[in-house]
């Protein structure tokens, strides 16, 4: 466990990804399912090799939204994954959230292009209480 502020037998919603840099299409799944489910985070950080941003940063930066926003749940750092596998009857739902156009058309990728060519703009796309961490820690 990296960081947790909940009791870790509750239930949690789990949302995986490499979160290079946490943005707000990201959140906006997130704080969907929570409104529906009224339930903690588990938030899973993949460890990858090839991330601009190391994998620490990328966990703080999670904990520092979470936290700026009074989220209650939990955050790992996992390896990086190849696929999510289940059997039958596992005991949990596999759910997509179809965000909206404006939120689907956020990329990780094109806000990590405008944070290195110092394009200032990049702020608002990232998700609420990360856009001061990320800047402190580039």
């Amino acid at each position: 466990m990296y960081f947790t502020n909940t009791e870790p037998h509750k239930p949690h919603l789990v949302f995986f990804g490499r979160w290079c840099p946490l943005h707000k299409g990201h959140t906006y799944i997130m704080e969907e399912m929570m409104k529906k489910k009224n339930l903690p985070l588990l938030i899973l950080v993949r460890d990858t090799a090839f991330d601009d941003i190391d994998v620490i940063r990328r966990a703080e930066a999670v904990k520092a939204w979470m936290e700026f926003n009074n989220i209650e749940g939990s955050i790992m750092i996992i390896p990086d994954i190849e696929g999510v596998y289940y059997g039958r009857g596992v005991g949990y739902n596999v759910e997509e959230i179809k965000p909206p156009e404006n939120i689907t058309t956020i990329s990780a990728t094109k806000i990590r292009k405008m944070i290195a060519n110092g394009d200032d703009s990049w702020k608002e796309f990232v998700a609420e209480g990360t856009a001061n961490f990320l800047e402190s820690t580039l």
